[in-house]
């Protein structure tokens, strides 16, 4: 049974939007309240012994900081490595329960419940609730906003769009310049009376922001001169998205709201990562189609509602883990 924490979640965030923004999506499709804090370990020092003390089961405050929270709580949410030895010590003092998002590697992966992706190579434990993307969630008023948003800069011309989204340069590996203009040039041939419209993020070099400018594109944003985000509103407004493969959380918008085709660009200079993984779980189940390697379109959205089940379900079992 869970504990009485009046349906709340303490969410654990450690600045990252990757991160928390996953944790929150989590407790949006489980229905309960939640309060955000930051949580910081004290020193890189204490971070190594943050490891050695899980190994133990040793639960030390001293080790991190954490803002400031109050209420009783049912859960304790978090992503990221620099929450997770945190997430079990609050969770011990205030009688809550543990749930990790993401793999904790480095920490003993007894949590009550851990959500991972299919992609990141989870472990077949009783505790671990697989889902088939990130955590998304998208509230429908803040799509509207953000469509109006999008319009008040590009008004509605009556004709079908083409959204191209584009990464960047990620810790594992660089996008290939000829290759992402190789992608756009067929993109470009595809264009039959339709927009076409393009963003990049603030991981997006340069080089490739150069090649779109001269490019004849609708709507054009980069975010090397403004941080605007558009893609909300590609979502929600395009037929067909072409989306770089670089970013799991921008796929996995991508699938989980709109009705757009989804085409994935292999654009980057290594093949054996996880974000490739995780489209080609995605490919395989018809979700979306790699661009040039087939002619279909793939439009099947994916229901998160069944991991909030799993994970639910999950909860109301007695824990051995700990």
């Amino acid at each position: 049974m869970m504990p009485d924490g009046n349906n709340r979640a303490l969410v654990l965030s450690d600045g990252r939007p990757g991160h928390f923004n996953q944790s929150i999506a989590l407790c949006r499709h489980l229905g309960v309240e939640f309060e955000v804090v930051e949580v910081t370990f004290r020193s890189s020092l204490t971070r190594v012994l943050s490891h050695v003390f899980d190994l133990f089961g040793l639960h030390s405050t001293s080790l991190f900081r954490v803002g400031e929270f109050d209420g009783a709580f049912q859960m304790v949410v978090s992503a990221g490595s620099r929450t997770y030895y945190a997430n079990k010590v609050l969770a011990a003092t205030l009688g809550a329960q543990t749930v990790a998002v993401l793999a904790p590697r480095g920490y003993r992966w007894n949590y009550d419940c851990i959500v991972v992706p299919e992609y990141d190579a989870a472990k077949p434990l009783a505790n671990v609730v697989t889902t088939p993307v990130n955590m998304t969630y998208l509230d429908e008023q803040l799509l509207a906003e953000k469509v109006v948003e999008f319009r008040h800069r590009h008004p509605a011309g009556g004709k079908p769009a083409l959204g191209v989204i584009v990464g960047g340069d990620s810790a594992g590996s660089k996008m290939d310049v000829g290759k992402m203009a190789e992608a756009m040039d067929r993109i470009e041939a595809m264009r039959t009376g339709g927009e076409l419209w393009v963003t990049t993020s603030r991981r997006t070099p340069t080089e490739i922001e150069t090649d779109l400018r001269r490019r004849s594109i609708d709507f054009l944003h980069l975010y090397s001169e403004e941080s605007y985000n558009p893609i909300p509103a590609f979502v929600q407004l395009c037929d067909r998205l072409f989306v770089t493969a670089d970013s799991t959380a921008m796929l996995s918008e991508c699938v989980t709201a709109g009705s757009a085709a989804v085409d994935v660009l292999l654009v980057s200079n290594k093949i054996e990562t996880k974000q490739h993984r995780f489209v080609r779980c995605l490919a395989k189940g018809g979700v979306v189609t790699v661009l040039g390697e087939s002619e279909s379109l793939s439009r099947v959205k994916v229901d998160l509602s069944q991991v909030a089940v799993a994970v639910l379900e999950r909860l109301a079992k007695p824990s051995s883990q700990r």
